[in-house]
């Protein structure tokens, strides 16, 4: 009953999100359908149907000690399925449209065009400022640590002490966090992207090296703690910028690009696997390696946030969101649901920093701070918040600048991170105001030249 039932509410959430994405098809991934296959479908759906009917049979989901919490979280996703696109929908037609399907065809078939001047220079020396720092940052990073995880890779560290230093590159960083977050892991990818979309429209050589200088620094700074999906993700976003620039991407070279990403990972499993080996069923099995990591272990959180709060746990509310809100209203910070799960189930694990997080659907952290209430609302929040960010871009021209950026958030838009990221993210504010930085340095440098008459 509870498959046929998931069946019928997928067949409705295909329709509702196929008129808020512009496109299903997968020769025009976006924003909107990425999540939709990728984050909804292959991280959380398929899971709920195992796991309603007991056939997860995962390492994590099987630390529930409450069943309920099974039909909960079922529940919980079923329930997203529906409401995300409903939010979403009622912010496409708070923009005027019954579809967005139009506008986002009229967007990808566009030619990329230059924001202020023929050859955008007045934004390019900010940009080039920009380029210069997040370089730094990425250096930066590699120098302020003692011992760079990946290398470890290479001289033949045991996975345990792998863990460890991956788990110590992320959470006791013993440098700057905003150089690290901001300018060399946020900014450093979307002016890569920028730089792309620049070569691409001017052909220009100088365009060409600093997106060659970018895309280095974006590979050090994406692999250095040795986690699998950032770089994957980046590489992605490759193609989403293809789709944006040329319209469409071409199915023999999607295929080919899935390919190389694949081996891509699969390479860095069997190199984390190390001396320990890893069969070629067990990286391929639904509850282990690849599979196992994309479709279960992304969503075990949701299952464990229900079974944990409020019994084990008190509801958290914002006491999570961030330290410096907490201090600001006088709060009692708390670690995220994710982290708390974590520090129940595997206690020591976490105590010897061998293990991070339980990564769910953002519902489950919704339901982790505010219960009921949270869960009703968060669903139809985010799917409002999603497209006004996605209506947003298609509604903007396409420059490099706005393309760059419109890249970045189509596969950072995860649902799968936590809900406190759509209260509250110091990095993607931060990220904002910067590029509104270099647009007003732009425009006032093209004021000052028009006024002396110079021409760029």
């Amino acid at each position: 009953m509870f498959t046929l039932i998931s069946l019928f509410i997928l067949l409705l959430s295909f329709y509702l999100f196929k008129q808020v994405s512009g496109s299903l098809k997968l020769t025009q991934l976006n924003m909107i359908s990425w999540i939709f296959y990728y984050n909804l479908i292959l991280q959380s759906f398929i899971a709920s149907i195992l796991v309603i009917n007991n056939i997860d049979y995962h390492y994590m989901i099987n630390k529930i000690s409450n069943e309920d919490s099974r039909f909960y979280g079922w529940l919980a996703v079923q329930y997203t399925m529906i409401m995300m696109p409903l939010g979403m929908l009622f912010v496409v037609m708070l923009f005027g449209y019954k579809n967005n399907r139009a506008i986002f065809q009229k967007y990808v078939h566009a030619p990329i065009i230059p924001l202020l001047s023929p050859k955008d220079n007045y934004i390019k020396y900010s940009l080039y400022i920009f380029y210069t720092i997040s370089i730094l940052s990425v250096l930066y990073v590699m120098i302020t640590l003692k011992t760079i995880p990946l290398s470890g890779i290479f001289q033949g560290l045991g996975q345990e002490t792998l863990n460890i230093l991956r788990q110590d590159a992320s959470r006791n960083f013993p440098g700057n966090l905003y150089i690290k977050n901001i300018f060399a892991l946020g900014l450093t990818p979307i002016l890569s992207y920028i730089a792309f979309s620049y070569y691409k429209m001017t052909k220009n050589k100088i365009d060409l090296y600093w997106f060659i200088l970018l895309f280095i620094a974006s590979f050090m700074i994406l692999t250095y703690n040795i986690a699998k999906a950032p770089f994957i993700q980046y590489l992605l976003g490759f193609i989403f910028l293809n789709i944006l620039i040329n319209g469409r991407i071409q199915r023999k070279t999607l295929i080919i690009l899935s390919i190389i990403i694949l081996g891509l990972l699969v390479t860095v499993y069997l190199l984390l696997a190390g001396s320990s080996g890893i069969s070629f069923t067990h990286l391929f099995h639904y509850n282990t390696g690849i599979l196992g990591r994309i479709i279960l272990s992304q969503a075990a959180g949701t299952y464990l946030n229900f079974d944990l709060f409020p019994h084990i746990y008190d509801h958290i509310g914002f006491n999570s969101v961030s330290h410096f809100l907490s201090n600001l209203f006088g709060l009692e910070y708390s670690e995220r649901s994710s982290r708390l799960i974590m520090m129940h189930i595997y206690p020591q694990r976490v105590a010897n920093g061998t293990i991070g997080v339980a990564n769910s659907l953002f519902i489950g952290e919704a339901w982790a701070n505010f219960g009921l209430i949270g869960v009703l609302l968060a669903p139809f929040y985010v799917g409002m918040l999603i497209q006004s960010i996605y209506m947003f871009f298609l509604s903007t021209p396409k420059t490099p600048l706005f393309l760059g950026l419109f890249t970045f958030f189509s596969y950072k838009g995860s649902v799968t991170g936590g809900f406190n990221d759509y209260i509250y993210n110091m990095s993607y504010i931060t990220l904002v105001f910067i590029f509104l930085w270099i647009y007003t340095q732009g425009f006032i440098l093209k004021q000052i030249c028009k006024e002396n008459k110079c021409q760029k």
